[in-house]
């Protein structure tokens, strides 16, 4: 049987190094603490020539969202707090790959605007 983890935690797998050939993080890797860890954690439990494939919400995602609660903030309470996770750049996110060992590196993203017709 193979080995599947669904609910661990990416930055502390549970499993030995060189363990799979394929690691796949399908949009959850966004809302670790320590990013960089997380993907070092990937590499470590990938064969050598291993295929890591990763989806990962990033860059401008919900900015919009993000205007609105500035704005809603300065209004109510003369301040700003953050209220939506930190989204890192394509840019970064190449570069994390790389520093977290992983080799032949490609990092694409894709646009999704949604237009609502009222915000309700």
């Amino acid at each position: 049987a193979l080995p599947i983890c669904t609910l661990c935690r990416p930055d502390r797998l549970p499993y030995a190094e060189n363990t799979f050939d394929l690691v796949i993080s399908n949009l959850s890797l966004h809302w670790v603490n320590d990013l960089p860890l997380a993907l070092k954690e990937a590499k470590r439990v990938l064969k050598p020539d291993g295929l890591f494939l990763m989806s990962i919400l990033g860059g401008q995602t919900l900015s919009e969202l993000r205007q609105a609660f500035v704005a809603a903030d300065l209004e109510r309470r003369g301040g700003v707090a953050p209220h939506v996770s930190p989204m890192a750049g394509i840019g970064d996110l190449g570069n994390l790959l790389s520093l977290a060992g992983l080799s032949l590196t490609t990092a694409d993203s894709q646009s999704f605007p949604i237009m609502f017709p009222d915000p309700l």
